[in-house]
């Protein structure tokens, strides 16, 4: 079982990932034609929430005994359908919705009786436990902000 002090270590380090992150994208980035690669800020932002939803309903389907979260394509065809699913929505449409997935996202984790639970599973077999998906994905946000950041510049 993951002890609680590491758990409200990943929630509090993820939790102040995403609210740095948005911060920026509310100032400097609100009109920022900073790009990485193919993707421009909004694109970024957009593919955000996804991320956030599955691995909650991963935790949230472990938590009960429930199968893994299938991650059934690579991160650029899921990232692509992401953003796919988002076309026409503004910026702060999707920073609502990502404001509540990562409400959903830390009210499941601090719920989840172990965070060494399996949460996600991949079409090749890997798999990563829910706390590897906290870690991840602070990072992952923390990553992305510093790309826009010096793109930006």
């Amino acid at each position: 079982m993951t002890s609680t002090p590491n758990r409200e270590a990943l929630i509090a380090d993820l939790d102040a990932a995403v609210q740095e992150t948005l911060a920026w994208f509310a100032g400097p980035g609100e009109h920022s034609a900073a790009r990485i690669d193919r993707w421009g800020a909004r694109d970024v932002l957009a593919h955000l929430p996804y991320w956030h939803d599955a691995t909650a309903w991963g935790i949230a389907s472990a938590a009960h005994g429930g199968p893994p979260w299938l991650i059934s394509g690579t991160a650029d065809e899921v990232n692509d359908a992401a953003l796919r699913t988002r076309a026409g929505e503004s910026a702060a449409e999707i920073t609502a919705q990502l404001r509540q997935a990562t409400a959903r996202l830390l009210r499941v984790a601090r719920e989840a009786p172990d965070l060494d639970t399996v949460v996600f599973r991949f079409t090749d077999g890997r798999t990563l436990s829910a706390g590897q998906r906290l870690e991840m994905i602070a990072r992952h946000w923390r990553g992305h902000l510093q790309q826009l950041q010096e793109a930006g510049r």
